[in-house]
């Protein structure tokens, strides 16, 4: 539908849209003496801050859009994020009440039986894992929408920023926070490899944190897990066999044969990790991919003592056994580099406001899809093709990436 242009507009589509009744509707407008001269803004802002709609609720049907706030029992509330495997939305469970999160596989991907095994493997290993440091996984769904089948996950809500989207704006953490977010990622990946997983995409922008430096690890969309044969062999027919994961942070082994990597290719991607976080800066801040992947592979990087003071002579040392470019020469388990950085962790509060966080990511999505309607109709942006290799965002600020599809309009 277009967009409202009087009241009668605005309700009729919010009537549709299923997220109030027409009883909730009328009290409404009349607590708040609104009649049918008021705009259609005028009423979504009422609604907003009486609590009855969010800030993307309000958006959306003032776009016209009255489909998509539910999928299941599962009412959207707001965008979480935003890329190339998903949107992913803060929602309520209506049955319980409770908030969780519930990522969607893009519509343009759907048919797509490659990225639905990478979406499903991405359920698979999250529903395998247990662990505090691990994002829990409580189902994965196919249900119909009005367009065909649609892909979903719930996972728990994770109040918080991503490593790399806390660098870039808080600029490196001090090597104590900075050794406990890595302390806290390892103890994760030694419960992921205990149950024969291997993330294959450790970075900072997989590694979640709260307000209380609680961490978590996100998105198994490229992991290795032990008894999904088939899942490993549809992921080497999209990206092949040599190299998946982001560039930045990948082992050596891993740009050879990614199918063929153990616990220790996780090792070095959390060392490189380790090495952003305490300096704000990649192991390799070269222009091209390929230059990434052979730095990896021959290259040691800048030393983390000529970029951080005071640092003890412990945690360099730690830092280049994990990133050492012989797998049988690093830390051989996750649980190793969990203890060798215990004595230099520190937990630290990271400061930010979540709504603020949801508010900026609203805003985001929103350029995302005005971007991919300027392209379908002759404007400037720019689509990049798919790669199972990418790069990190760290050192170019926010860069935002392409739009990688339309918000579901399920």
């Amino acid at each position: 539908m277009p967009p409202p242009q009087v009241t009668s507009d605005f309700v009729e589509l919010l009537e549709k849209s299923r997220l109030l009744t027409r009883d909730q509707i009328s009290d409404a407008l009349g607590q708040f003496e609104l009649t049918q001269d008021a705009s259609p803004v005028d009423v979504a802002t009422a609604l907003v801050r009486s609590g009855r709609l969010t800030r993307f609720q309000a958006d959306r049907l003032l776009e016209g859009r009255h489909r998509g706030f539910f999928i299941d029992h599962y009412r959207c509330d707001h965008i979480l994020g935003t890329g190339g495997m998903g949107w992913l939305y803060l929602a309520t469970d209506v049955e319980s009440g409770n908030p969780v999160a519930v990522k969607m596989l893009p519509k343009r991907l759907e048919g797509d039986s490659g990225m639905v095994a990478r979406f499903e493997l991405e359920a698979k290993a999250g529903l395998l894992l247990n662990h505090p440091n691990i994002v829990r996984t409580y189902e994965y769904q196919r249900t119909e929408g009005v367009y065909g089948d649609v892909y979903y996950v719930v996972m728990e809500i994770v109040p918080g920023l991503s490593l790399e989207e806390l660098i870039v704006r808080n600029g490196p953490l001090p090597w104590p926070a900075a050794c406990d977010t890595i302390r806290q990622a390892a103890a994760g990946l030694h419960h992921a490899h205990s149950k024969g997983t291997i993330h294959r995409d450790i970075k900072p922008a997989n590694l979640l944190i709260d307000t209380t430096g609680h961490v978590k690890i996100a998105d198994f969309g490229l992991s290795k897990i032990e008894s999904e044969a088939e899942d490993e062999f549809s992921l080497q027919m999209i990206f092949g066999h040599d190299c998946l994961g982001t560039a930045d942070y990948i082992a050596p082994e891993q740009t050879l044969d990614s199918s063929a990597v153990d616990g220790r290719a996780d090792i070095y991607s959390l060392g490189c990790t380790l090495y952003a976080t305490l300096t704000g800066k990649l192991p390799f801040p070269l222009k091209s991919v390929k230059q990434k992947l052979e730095a990896q592979r021959t290259r040691k990087p800048r030393p983390v003592t000529s970029l951080v003071e005071d640092l003890p002579p412990e945690v360099p040392a730690i830092l280049q056994k994990m990133i050492s470019k012989r797998p049988e020469t690093r830390f051989q388990e996750a649980l190793d580099v969990c203890r060798a950085l215990s004595p230099f962790s520190e937990r630290s509060p990271a400061e930010f406001s979540f709504d603020k966080v949801l508010i900026q990511r609203a805003e985001i999505a929103r350029k995302k899809i005005a971007a991919k309607q300027a392209h379908r109709t002759g404007g400037s942006s720019v689509v990049l093709g798919r790669s199972g290799t990418t790069q990190s965002t760290i050192e170019t600020s926010i860069r935002e990436k392409p739009p990688s599809a339309d918000e579901p309009d399920r």
